[in-house]
Order: C-alpha cells, then sequence, then structure tokens
C-alpha cells in the first residue's frame, strides 16, 4: 500500500490538495496502488515518471481519484432552506422554467433529491414552473448506477420517513431501495469532467458540492470556477459543500445569510 508520503508526493505532482483526500485517502491509495502494478511501476518514483509521460495512464490516474461519496438529503439543513424558501422563491421568479445543475453528481442521490422537493413544491404551488435537472459526472459507471436507480440502505439513512414512504420502493427483498421512476422525468444524465468547458446554461441552480473545491487546487480552480460562473443566470445560485469555501473574495456572489453553503448571483460589472 503506499504510504501517506508517497501519496501526498503523488498529490503534488498532481496538484491536488491533501486536505480533501485526507479522509478518504485510504480507498483512494489502494485503487492507485493497483494501478502501479498493473502498469509494472515497482515504486512511486517510477509511477510518477510513468505518468509525467504517457498521457493514456495520467488520465486512468485521475480518473481514480475521483470520490463518489454522497447520499440523500446530504446536509439536511441545506435541504430544509432549499425546501421553505429558495426554491419557492425561484419558482416566482421563474414561472417559465428552470434549469439545475448537479456538476459531479456521484450516483445521483443529489438530484434525485432535488427533484423529489421539486415535485413537493409543485403539489403545493398553483402553478408550479417546470424543473429540468442536468446531472453531470465523469465517472460513466457512476452515471450508470444513476440511471438504474437502485441504492442501499445506507444511501437513505438522512432522508424524511415521509420521503422515504412516498418516493422509494423496496425490492431484493428490502435489501435494495428503487427510486420512483417519476423522478428520471426531470434528470437528464450526461458524462462531463468539471476541468473541461461547462455545459451551456444558463441555470438558475447549480450545485457543486464536495468536488471541485474540496478535490483541486491552484490557478486551474479559479479558471474553472468562472466559467462555471458564466452559466449562472441572474438571480441564480451556487451551492457548494458544507465545508467548502470560495477560494476568492471578488467572485459576483452574495453569501446567502441564513445558509452559508448558498451562494446568490449578482450582477456582473
Amino acid at each position: 500500500m503506499l504510504s501517506d508520503e508517497e501519496f501526498r508526493r503523488l498529490l503534488d505532482h498532481l496538484d491536488r490538495p491533501w486536505d480533501g483526500f485526507r479522509k478518504v485517502r485510504k480507498g483512494v491509495k489502494k485503487r492507485l496502488q493497483q494501478h502501479m502494478q498493473s502498469l509494472g511501476c515497482r515504486d512511486v518514483e517510477h509511477y510518477l515518471h510513468r505518468i509525467q509521460n504517457d498521457e493514456s495512464a495520467k488520465d486512468e490516474c485521475e480518473a481514480l481519484l475521483l470520490v463518489t461519496i454522497s447520499r440523500f438529503f446530504r446536509d439536511h439543513v441545506l435541504w430544509d432552506h432549499l425546501r421553505c424558501r429558495v426554491l419557492p422563491e425561484l419558482n416566482d421568479r421563474f414561472p417559465g422554467g428552470l434549469n439545475a445543475w448537479s456538476a459531479g453528481c456521484a450516483n445521483g442521490e443529489e438530484p434525485y433529491t432535488l427533484a423529489m422537493l421539486w415535485k413537493d413544491l409543485s403539489a403545493r404551488v398553483p402553478a408550479p414552473a417546470p424543473l429540468r435537472i442536468l446531472a453531470t459526472d465523469a465517472n460513466p459507471v457512476c452515471l450508470q448506477r444513476a440511471d438504474n436507480g437502485q441504492y442501499p440502505a445506507s444511501s437513505l439513512k438522512e432522508v424524511p420517513e415521509h420521503y422515504k414512504t412516498r418516493w422509494f420502493a423496496t425490492v431484493r427483498g428490502g435489501r435494495q431501495f428503487q427510486v420512483d421512476p417519476s423522478l428520471k422525468d426531470l434528470i437528464t444524465w450526461q458524462h462531463h469532467h468539471l476541468m473541461d468547458p461547462p455545459p451551456p446554461g444558463p441555470f438558475q441552480i447549480i450545485l457543486m458540492r464536495n468536488n471541485l473545491l474540496t478535490y483541486y487546487q491552484g490557478t486551474n480552480v479559479f479558471l474553472v470556477l468562472i466559467r462555471i460562473l458564466s452559466t449562472l443566470s441572474i438571480p441564480g445560485v451556487l451551492i457548494l459543500g458544507s465545508h467548502e469555501h470560495l477560494p476568492f473574495s471578488n467572485l459576483p456572489l452574495q453569501r446567502d445569510a441564513t445558509c452559508p453553503w448558498i451562494y446568490h448571483a449578482l450582477p456582473r460589472p
């Protein structure tokens, strides 16, 4: 197994932050060790030389750094705030329809959670706006799992009971939970890497949680973030992970006064 020191050397080489990977490093190091062995690299020096001179090996290495941990209703305070205030306000402002982008959607829990909240809102208001959710990820296996819509009980541990009853059915003898197929009507799955140009907007909601600002660092983060923000409409909201912060203070965003993970788009100069 790679030592922490060797893993940090690899992260430094790829301009990735140790803090972002520290808590998930066990699984990532195991995948990288297997990749090293498959390439015939006997130590980290040979591995670094290989990925520096072999673009396909580097791409494979980068893919192994993707972290896909997620849950439905992860950080319930955020989802409560979206349900009670942000989504109703956006529904009123955009009666013709809204577009949301779940960037780095992993196995799909996040876009399905948003779809549940929107279905709930649509049942409460007289003229709900249509919502279209674009859910993207760099891992095609994750996208297939998301489209299949089956999850273990551990993915549902934060789901309110009435949502679990309404939107999930037990399958495989109760060992798995299947999302209601009607939720898929709101979602389009698409392969996309965050480092690539963003999909065309505008988006009224961008969920960019626990990916770009956790697992990347350096100048590229600024450039990618600016490109992503260019697709955010005004008004519109950018939503980050609970432990993430914007790396720059001069961005056209205003932090929400009651939910610090939500940023509201400001008019651009």
